[in-house]
């Protein structure tokens, strides 16, 4: 059995292969900038880079979530700055009217106004962003109230159910996103139901009943800090929002680097490895050209 011709082939064709693999390894790296692509490519450091990969990735949805609802807070928040600004209206009209200078004709009038603020006060409870009623809870596909001042009461039942709607923070935990329409319009402590309290105000100023006017009032302070305090609710939202939407964009900056560290090439150092290679290639085909070929007659003799 003829063994090999030339025992330094093998070792020479080996050498050339890894020469090529490396050639090719860094001529990915110059033309796609990663330089590790498979596990392959690096496997002490892919475990690392699959997990950043993994960390992005969730930092990444929990942006996309908290902007998707930052809107819809920012729209309560509003709508219960216009709540405050409204009840004080109805606390206002309500004194005005309570002065025994009032007639039944003025008193009629004043609650035709808070008619129409009962009827406004409804449509905030009925707020809509990017088609959900924001303050139906999770039956958030329907209006929360339907209003008809011809009714006793003027509105429906609440038409929606408790709100269970939060948001991851970047840190951990949950952010509690609202409070349903029946909690701050309808609350079942009569110290805080909205709706209640405007209606009774407005019954006592069609009747023109000074005692029951007077004591359709005296609640009013108190429903309106509890309207303040539904403000003060969503204003904290906001606050947590803003903070988790900072602390996720920077933790997305710094995923990224450690990304970058882990999976980008150097690109100057891939073209000179590159080029370096190319020498090494070209050397070893021409040292080999060099070498006399030897045949299997030279053995035969």
């Amino acid at each position: 059995m003829i063994r090999s011709i030339d025992g330094n082939t093998d070792l020479y064709l080996d050498t050339l292969r890894k020469i090529n693999t490396r050639m090719s390894k860094a001529q990915s790296e110059v033309s796609g900038g990663k330089r590790v692509e498979t596990p392959s490519d690096d496997p002490a450091a892919i475990a690392n880079l699959m997990q950043v990969r993994t960390d992005l990735a969730r930092m990444t949805q929990i942006s996309t979530n908290l902007d998707r609802v930052r809107s819809e807070v920012d729209s309560a928040e509003g709508a219960m700055q216009s709540a405050v600004k409204m009840f004080d209206e109805v606390r206002t009209l309500g004194l005005s009217a309570s002065n025994s200078e009032q007639t039944a004709v003025s008193r009629a009038s004043v609650a035709e106004q808070i008619g129409t603020l009962l009827q406004r006060m409804a449509a905030l409870a009925n707020t809509q962003v990017a088609g959900r009623f924001i303050f139906s809870g999770d039956s958030d596909q329907g209006a929360a109230y339907g209003i008809d001042l011809q009714q006793n009461p003027p509105w429906t039942s609440y038409q929606g159910s408790a709100s269970s709607r939060q948001v991851a923070h970047p840190n951990g935990g949950l952010i509690a996103l609202a409070q349903d329409a029946q909690t701050i319009f309808e609350n079942p402590d009569p110290t805080k139901n909205v709706f209640q309290a405007m209606e009774n105000l407005r019954q006592s100023l069609i009747a023109n009943d000074t005692d029951a006017i007077q004591a359709a009032l005296a609640p009013l302070p108190g429903i309106s800090d509890h309207i303040n305090s539904m403000l003060s609710f969503y204003g904290n939202v906001q606050s947590r929002l803003e903070d988790a939407v900072n602390t996720s964009s920077k933790e997305q900056v710094r995923l990224k680097a450690d990304r970058g560290r882990l999976e980008d090439a150097d690109p100057a150092q891939a073209i000179l490895d590159l080029t370096q290679l190319k020498y090494s290639q070209q050397a070893a085909l021409e040292v080999r050209s060099k070498i006399g070929k030897t045949s299997l007659f030279d053995y035969l003799g």
